[in-house]
């Protein structure tokens, strides 16, 4: 029986599946914003730390129906709403 043990590679596959909802959160932000209530709020770079030993490399957070996705260890822009979601589930 063979064993599978996340690596790099296997880390970034799963990532791959999602890459794509994280850039369409950073590209349609304002538009997000706007659905999600926040628009004309300030906006925060933050950086979702890396979480050793999870394959969970993406973040998801909803905020009035509105998705955003965004990919651990890369610096983005968000909400300021959005960053306190994050903060208060202990994922910043």
């Amino acid at each position: 029986m063979a064993i599978r043990t996340n690596t790099t590679r296997t880390i970034d596959k799963a990532s791959s599946a999602l890459a794509a909802r994280c850039e369409a959160t950073q590209k349609n932000m304002d538009k997000l914003a706007a659905q999600a209530g926040c628009s004309g709020c300030t906006m925060e770079k933050v950086t979702l730390p890396l979480a050793p030993g999870s394959s969970d490399d993406v973040v998801f957070v909803g905020l009035n129906g509105a998705d955003f996705y965004f990919m651990r260890g890369r610096q983005v822009e968000m909400p300021a709403p959005i960053a306190e979601i994050l903060r208060n589930t202990g994922h910043l």
